[in-house]
């Protein structure tokens, strides 16, 4: 057995979530070593949307222009049932974000963006390296690695990260329940290539005739991908070309013919959820601690957006600052709910869809009738999937700023707006996203033409760490963040409104930035 240096983080697990972590760790200076069991990246597509919510994640990684010119912007979802269309759902609007849409980008693509831009940053993946026991301590954890020529290889990290997918060692080896059941119906999976049926290539269809459905996913430039349930009673081996174009003829829409496939599986659909997220200095995230349905495509978007939210606090602890065990905690408390709802979305979704019997299909025409018809549930439904507009209602930060019991968007704990302004004193115009994108808290001062805001020794903080942006009087910023001048609104490096009051608020300011940006306790 040999010895290696010790990283700060050890990350198991290179997939999206885990290359989403490392590129968070290395902004901040932190040293991070993230390892895969599999020898090469994998070649099929996986999952296919980024949601609104994980571009704006990636645009502080300096990927997002990559991923805008490699992705497909979806324009909307069909319905449809017997030999027509029933609805068609116009995607994106109603998204607020600077990606009001989603991205269809195959899930190896969206790595191989990942992982060119990390190792710019310095880091490479290693490849054929498996996690295959750990030791944790109040001092660290002590990891055994095995490499690919078999042998092993003992490591030392502070903290060890798990996002080691739906068999995760790390979240067998902490003990921790995957709360949840399994799907009793088999899916078949195929990603093909279409003639016929006039489908266009930047919608999703959904599909139901004679008792089943069918759903594609456009993806690539001329690839689909086909779901479908499995007759009852035929298996669980790979489906057939055969078997998924009669899937198609007698559930899907007319027309349709299924040529060339590139990958064809048959799988069982787990709604799980990890009881904790958190034990000592170890974390679960992505598949590691929450798995369900693909529909809505979520499961890779929760993922980045667990790295995220748990990427800057890991690297402000190392970096000598906050109260550690509040920093930390606060991971499970604010991701884990958000998860809760996505498998529970996520399970009511397959079941509206894919459920059969004539009780399943009139609630399917009561839902397609009243989302079609009323634009205000098409965007709701729009605006969950994005996940822009997620609240983080529990845990010691979003505590530290006082949140209201009914929080809207901007308020504590919900996700930042941009916005246009224009900026004090210089009158440069522009618009916040970039800054709120930067891996620093950002405190947004709305003066009122008067009198500067009196911040005295909080704006003795402004740095590396914290950045000051005073706004002009300006109509369009206030009713974005629903601001009264003189106010400030502090903003999270993961784009959470961390804080927010009023002239006379500003010992809540302080209270914060002394949890957070002060001294580190605890390590």
């Amino acid at each position: 057995m040999t010895k290696n240096s010790s990283p700060a983080i050890l990350v198991a697990g290179a997939g999206p979530t885990g290359l989403t972590l490392a590129l968070t760790l290395r902004r901040y200076g932190v040293t991070v070593r993230l390892i895969d069991r599999a020898p090469a990246p994998a070649t099929v597509s996986k999952a296919l949307a980024v949601w609104s919510g994980s571009l704006e994640a990636l645009a502080g990684l300096g990927v997002i222009d990559r991923f805008l010119a490699a992705g497909t912007r979806l324009n909307s979802l069909t319905i449809g049932s017997g030999d027509r269309k029933r609805a068609t759902l116009a995607v994106g609007e109603g998204i607020d974000s600077p990606y009001p849409f989603p991205l269809l980008l195959p899930q190896s693509e969206t790595e191989a963006i990942l992982t060119a831009r990390l190792a710019a940053c310095g880091t490479t993946i290693e490849r054929g390296v498996e996690l295959v026991g750990f030791v944790a301590d109040a001092e660290g954890v002590t990891a055994t690695l095995r490499h690919p020529d078999g042998t092993t290889e003992e490591t030392k990290a502070l903290y060890l990260v798990g996002a080691d997918g739906a068999r995760s060692l790390v979240r067998q080896s902490l003990d921790v329940a995957f709360e949840g059941y399994t799907e009793p119906a088999t899916y078949l999976l195929g990603d093909v290539k279409i003639t016929g049926g006039a489908l266009d290539h930047r919608n999703i269809v959904v599909w139901w005739k004679q008792g089943g459905t069918v759903a594609l996913f456009p993806f690539e430039t001329e690839t689909w991908r086909l779901f479908a349930v499995r007759d009852a009673g035929a298996g669980e081996s790979p489906p057939t070309l055969k078997e998924l174009q009669d899937q198609i003829n007698r559930h899907g829409p007319p027309g349709v013919r299924l040529h060339d496939p590139s990958w064809l599986s048959s799988f069982r659909i787990n709604e799980r959820l990890a009881a904790r997220y958190r034990v000592g200095r170890v974390f679960l995230a992505g598949d590691a601690a929450h798995i369900h349905s693909p529909a809505g495509g979520q499961g890779m978007n929760t993922g980045i957006q667990d790295a995220a939210n748990l990427g800057w606090k890991l690297a402000a602890v190392l970096n000598g600052q906050g109260n550690a065990a509040a920093m930390l905690d606060s991971y499970e408390a604010e991701r884990r709910p958000i998860a809760r709802d996505v498998v529970a979305g996520a399970a009511q979704k397959l079941h509206i869809a894919f459920a059969g019997g004539a009780t399943a299909r009139l609630f399917r025409d009561i839902a397609v009738a009243v989302i079609g018809n009323l634009p205000a549930a098409q965007r709701r439904l729009q605006i969950e999937l994005s996940e822009t507009e997620v609240t983080y209602r529990d845990g010691p930060l979003v505590a530290l700023g006082t949140p209201p019991r009914r929080p809207r968007r901007t308020d504590v704990g919900t996700r930042a707006r941009d916005a246009p302004y224009r900026a004090v004193p210089h009158n440069r115009d522009g618009t916040l996203w970039p800054l709120l994108s930067g891996p620093h808290h950002s405190l947004l001062v709305f003066e009122d033409g008067a009198t500067p805001l009196p911040l005295g020794d909080i704006a003795g903080r402004v740095g590396n760490d914290l950045t000051l942006v005073r706004i002009a009087p300006d109509r369009q910023a206030q009713r974005r963040y629903h601001i009264r001048a003189p106010g400030w609104v502090l903003v999270r490096p993961d784009q959470v409104v961390a804080a927010r009051g009023g002239a006379s608020d500003l010992a809540t300011l302080a209270k914060y930035l002394d949890h957070v940006l002060g001294a580190s306790t605890n390590r």
